[in-house]
């Protein structure tokens, strides 16, 4: 190793060596009470030694080295370097999926829950450097994917995905996209569910962004209604997503009118939902597209209409292709640590030090 190499992460350890010439004294105070008055052992040869190896202060010696040794390897010596280099994903994106009642509809084929995640599923394989999760919704918020850089864990938990995943049916949107907000902001340690103190304290100003985020994040919001079930209002949580600087893309699924609404029965089989006052087929509400056009427009993100298995597709594509982006290059320097080598030379020196002191300096009082 050359001399030049060598150098320390905490160096401010090494003043403490500078008060070293003062344990001994320390040594003497503590022991004078306890000074021998019989050598057992070898006395003559290791009294004859002169001066600090004199038996009485060689002890001190070793435990000076010791602590000498304790001090260096507490100021991390190092030695030679390697740089490692490491892709680091630049795009955070949390997909917010409806699971209503009304994506059983069969407009897209084979339907609209079984379309979005057949091509959510492709689009996964066309985005890169990104860390991706899912939240699904009905009245509900729920996350089916902590965000993670793993894609293939990303589709194969999308594929668990069905209408009923969340119990209670409806469309929240405005708590869905704040469950995204908070999953962007937080990460994977956040409870599941719509996080009203987390929103409550944001909304406040209690919390601002974080400014070390360097990250692009953006929700990517799939529903088929309108909202009708929200405790935060959608257009309440996009300001807050805009705060953040997280955008919205908005893909509103299904035909543009009303559609018959259908539901699965008791056996399991699919049937067309009557209304029981009137008699007749009941009808869907189709997608509130003023709405997610005005929810993306305040973020700056895009609102798209989907109500074919082709335009799906193509819109998918169209935001992976906005979010397709270069992935940052961080570079670390990594170095040889030496201070294990310091301390077992420490612990062997303490170990001759108990040695001797059964051995050769054994004293008696």
């Amino acid at each position: 190793m050359e001399p030049a190499s060598l150098h320390f992460a905490n160096p401010q350890w090494l003043w403490a060596l500078l008060a070293l010439p003062f344990v001994p004294w320390f040594f003497w105070w503590a022991a004078r009470s306890k000074r021998a008055t019989l050598f057992v052992g070898n006395a003559p040869l290791v009294g004859a030694a002169p001066g600090f190896l004199s038996a009485l202060a060689f002890p001190w010696f070793l435990r000076l080295l010791v602590l000498a040794l304790c001090l260096i390897a507490a100021a991390r010596p190092q030695s030679g370097h390697k740089k490692v280099e490491e892709k680091k994903p630049v795009t955070d994106l949390f997909v917010a999926f409806d699971v209503s009642g009304s994506m059983r509809l069969m407009d897209l084929k084979p339907s609209r829950v079984e379309a979005a995640k057949k091509f959510l599923a492709e689009f996964l394989d066309q985005v890169q450097n990104v860390q991706v999760g899912i939240e699904v919704f009905a009245r509900l918020p729920f996350t089916q994917c902590p965000m993670t850089t793993d894609t293939q864990v990303v589709k194969t938990l999308l594929q668990n995905v069905e209408v009923g995943s969340v119990k209670v049916d409806g469309t929240a949107i405005g708590d869905a996209l704040v469950a995204c907000l908070n999953r962007l902001q937080k990460g994977a340690g956040e409870k599941d569910g719509a996080p009203e103190g987390s929103v409550l304290s944001k909304l406040t100003g209690d919390r601002a962004p974080d400014p070390g985020n360097k990250n692009h994040q953006a929700i990517i919001l799939l529903t088929d209604g309108g909202d009708n079930a929200s405790r935060i209002d959608p257009l309440t949580a996009a300001k807050l997503a805009a705060r953040q600087g997280v955008k919205i893309y908005a893909i509103g699924i299904g035909s543009l009118e009303p559609t018959l609404a259908i539901f699965k029965d008791d056996s399991g089989r699919t049937r067309y939902y009557v209304d029981p006052q009137t008699g007749e087929i009941a009808k869907e509400d189709p997608v509130d597209m003023v709405l997610l056009r005005e929810v993306a427009r305040l973020t700056g993100g895009e609102a798209y209409s989907a109500s074919d298995n082709a335009s799906l597709k193509a819109v998918l594509g169209k935001i992976a292709r906005l979010e397709k982006h270069d992935a940052v290059t961080v570079t670390d320097w990594q170095y040889n640590e030496l201070g294990a080598y310091f301390l077992l030379a420490a612990f062997l020196i303490l170990a001759l030090d108990m040695v001797l002191g059964l051995t050769v300096l054994r004293t008696l009082p």
